[in-house]
C-alpha cells in the first residue's frame, strides 16, 4: 500500500502530511478540530525543505498575494489511495473449439487512481479557497505553454515512510534526501479524469462558521509502470581520440563482400529443409517508412558503457535515460546499440551481430543535446536559446527502419555502445547514461 504522506503532480505539490500537521499545529484549523499527525516521520527532511511554519513564510504552493484566504489554509490531508499498489494486467483468452483456451497476450492497462482526503483551514473561506485551488492545481500542465498536449505529467509519490536502521528496536526516520530516495516513485502521463467531488463536510456550526472538507477526485496515469529515479552509470563520457587508420580507406574488390548488415544476416541459422516439391508460400514483405537521410559512414568512432547486473532487482526491468552532446561541431551518423552481456565478455570480443536493440540519429547540430527517454519512449534534441524539439524526424532503427525502444531484463550486465562519423566528433562531444527501474 502507498504512502499517503505525499502526492505531488507536474511539479505542483498536491499533498504533504508534515506540511499540513505544522499549520494546524500553529492554528490553522477549526478550534473545535483535532487533527493528528499519522504522516511520515522525517518527510520534511526527506524533501529537503526547512521545518514548516506558516504558509506565507514557507511560500507554500498554493499561496496567493492577491487571496488573503490563501494564508489561512493549512492544505490537503490524504486518508486513502487506491490504485498505487500494482497495474492492471490484461490477457485475452479465446476458447477452443475443443477443450482448453488460447491465452493472448499480457497487456498492462492504465492505472485509476482515487484519492480521498480532507481539506483544512482556519475559516470556511479559507477552506473554499482550498478547494478551487485544488481543483485548479490537479489540472496539471495542460494546455499550458508552447508544444502543450494531452499527454498528462508525472505523478510522484512515496511508496513507503523512508528509514534508516538504528541500535534500538525499530529504525529511525530518514533524515537525509540521500537515503529516501528509493521510496520515491513516479506515474508518467497522469492527468485529472474526475474532479474533486465534496462528499462531506465536517465540524462548523452556526456560532464557529470554520469547517473542513471531505473530497474525492480520480486520476489516471497513461503508462502503467512505477518508475524509480534515474541511476546514473556514467556521466558526460567523451570518445577516445582517432585512430591513425581513420584516414586510411581499405577497398575490397571482392564481389562477394558484404557490408555488416549482410554478414549478420547470413550468420542467421538457416531453418531445416522441409519437402522440395512443397515449399512454403512466401510471404510479401510489407512496406516500411525509412529514413532517407542515414548514412553509414567511412569510419566510426565508439564510447562503450557497461550496465552491471545490480542496478535493477531481477524481477523488474529498466530502460535507458540516453544523453548525446555534440559539442563544438555538428554530429553526424550517430549509432546507439544495446548488447545483453551476461557473462561480461570484453567490450572487443563483442559479436558486432549480438545487439538486442539499435537505434540511429542521422544529425545532430553543434552544441545541441540529444535525449532518448525509454520512460517515456520520446526522442528530442535541445539546442541552446531554442525550445526542445522531438527528434522523430532524426532517429530511426537499423537500416533506417522504425526501431523499437530497448527494455533491459533480468538483471543481467549490458554494454551500450554510442558511435558516429569519426570525422565529426568533436573533442567535446559526450555520452550520458541513466538507467530507470520499472514496477509493475
Amino acid at each position: 500500500m502507498a504512502d499517503t504522506s505525499y502526492l505531488c503532480l507536474g511539479g505542483v505539490e498536491i499533498s504533504n502530511a508534515a506540511r499540513v500537521a505544522a499549520y494546524t499545529e500553529a492554528g490553522l484549523k477549526p478550534h473545535t478540530a483535532n487533527v493528528g499527525d499519522c504522516g511520515c516521520d522525517g518527510l520534511t527532511a526527506a524533501l529537503g525543505d526547512d521545518p514548516y511554519t506558516l504558509p506565507g513564510p514557507d511560500e507554500a504552493p498554493w499561496v496567493d498575494p492577491a487571496e488573503p484566504a490563501s494564508l489561512d489554509f493549512a492544505g490537503l490531508m490524504i486518508l486513502d489511495i487506491t490504485g498505487l499498489d500494482a497495474a492492471p494486467m490484461q490477457r485475452a483468452i479465446t476458447n477452443r473449439i475443443g477443450d482448453g483456451a488460447v491465452i493472448g497476450r499480457k497487456r498492462r492497462g492504465p492505472r485509476t487512481i482515487t484519492v480521498t482526503g480532507v481539506l483544512i483551514g482556519r475559516t470556511a473561506c479559507s477552506v473554499d479557497y482550498g478547494l478551487r485551488w485544488l481543483s485548479s492545481a490537479l489540472e496539471g500542465s495542460l494546455g499550458c505553454g508552447p508544444g502543450a498536449g494531452c499527454s498528462g505529467d508525472d505523478l510522484d509519490y512515496l511508496t513507503c515512510c523512508p528509514t534508516v536502521p538504528s541500535d534500538d528496536c525499530c529504525p529511525q526516520p530518514c533524515t537525509d534526501g540521500a537515503c529516501a530516495v528509493d521510496a520515491f516513485r513516479t506515474l508518467r502521463d497522469v492527468a485529472l479524469t474526475s474532479a474533486p467531488e465534496v462528499t462531506r463536510r465536517i465540524g462548523g456550526c452556526s456560532c464557529c462558521p470554520g469547517q473542513m472538507l471531505q473530497v474525492q477526485f480520480e486520476l489516471t496515469a497513461g503508462r502503467p509502470h512505477a518508475l524509480r529515479s534515474p541511476k546514473t552509470i556514467a556521466e558526460a563520457v567523451t570518445w577516445p581520440p582517432p585512430s591513425p587508420d581513420d584516414e586510411c580507406v581499405k577497398w575490397s574488390t571482392d564481389p562477394g563482400c558484404l557490408d555488416e548488415a549482410g554478414e549478420c544476416a547470413a550468420q542467421q541459422p538457416q531453418p531445416c529443409p522441409l519437402d522440395p516439391s512443397c515449399p512454403q508460400p512466401v510471404v510479401p514483405e510489407l512496406p516500411l517508412p525509412t529514413n532517407p537521410c542515414l548514412c553509414e559512414p567511412w569510419e566510426r568512432r565508439q564510447v562503450c558503457i557497461t550496465i552491471p547486473p545490480a542496478t535493477a532487482p531481477i524481477w523488474a526491468d529498466m530502460v535507458p535515460l540516453l544523453e548525446v552532446y555534440a559539442g563544438s561541431s555538428a554530429l553526424r551518423g550517430i549509432r546507439v546499440r544495446f548488447y545483453a552481456n551476461p557473462t561480461n565478455v570484453p567490450v572487443d570480443e563483442l559479436d558486432p551481430c549480438s545487439w538486442c536493440s539499435e537505434i540511429n540519429i542521422s544529425y545532430l547540430p553543434e552544441y545541441a543535446r540529444l535525449i532518448l527517454d525509454g520512460s517515456r519512449r520520446s526522442a528530442s534534441v535541445q539546442c541552446p536559446g531554442r525550445a526542445e524539439t522531438p527528434a522523430s524526424g532524426i532517429v530511426s532503427g537499423a537500416s533506417g527502419r522504425p526501431f523499437q525502444w530497448p527494455v533491459l531484463e533480468c538483471g543481467i550486465p549490458y554494454t551500450v555502445c554510442v558511435s558516429a562519423d569519426s570525422s565529426t566528433v568533436a573533442d567535446d562531444a559526450t555520452v550520458t547514461l541513466r538507467t530507470i527501474v520499472r514496477e509493475v
